[in-house]
């Protein structure tokens, strides 16, 4: 059998396998999948960072409602510390951006921009308070998203991070000042 006759063969069996069609099938298929559980992934990483976020917010404000952080030498840095403990397992906390803000009424609580589009520090502030002050404490975080495509479906669109944000508002309780 001459070398054109083998090659004839040969390209008549290929031509007519079938097997290559799962091949192609998985190459137009892959990519949205892949994209899917990519996906999948992040968002389920965000919903964590949130969660985590909420509860050492909730924690670290504690200290500023029973007065326990105004004693301390440097409150902004006892605060961050507390906020911290748990939260550098998920994020980077020198990253984190801090608001803390008192009022005098709860009626009367605005909400300025303390973080700009970017996600950085715009205008923030660390404002304790005293013995039965309102105090609004804020805390956001820009998570540089992975995942190709996934920043055009999530809020802002187009934007290659997202800004997760925590807070909460409460009245100090009637503490002793240590001042």
């Amino acid at each position: 059998m001459g070398i054109l006759a083998r090659t004839g063969s040969a390209l008549r069996r290929f031509r007519d396998h079938e097997s290559g069609a799962v091949a192609v099938e998985f190459v137009l298929v892959a990519p949205i999948f892949l994209f899917l559980i990519f996906a999948l992934f992040e968002t389920a990483i965000l919903y964590t960072i949130a969660t985590v976020m909420e509860g050492e917010v909730a924690q670290a404000s504690r200290s500023i409602r029973t007065g326990q952080l105004q004693q301390e030498a440097d409150p902004r840095a006892a605060f961050r510390e507390i906020l911290c403990s748990n939260l550098d397992n998920v994020l980077n906390c020198d990253a984190v951006i801090v608001d803390v803000r008192t009022f005098p009424d709860f009626g009367e609580m605005i909400f300025p921009d303390f973080v700009d589009d970017d996600g950085n520090a715009s205008g923030n502030q660390f404002l304790p308070g005293d013995a039965d002050e309102i105090v609004l404490v804020r805390v956001a975080y820009a998570y540089a998203i992975v995942t190709p495509y996934l920043a055009e479906i999530l809020p802002p669109a187009g934007v290659d991070s997202v800004i997760l944000y925590s807070g909460a508002a409460f009245k100090n309780e009637p503490f002793q000042n240590a001042f």
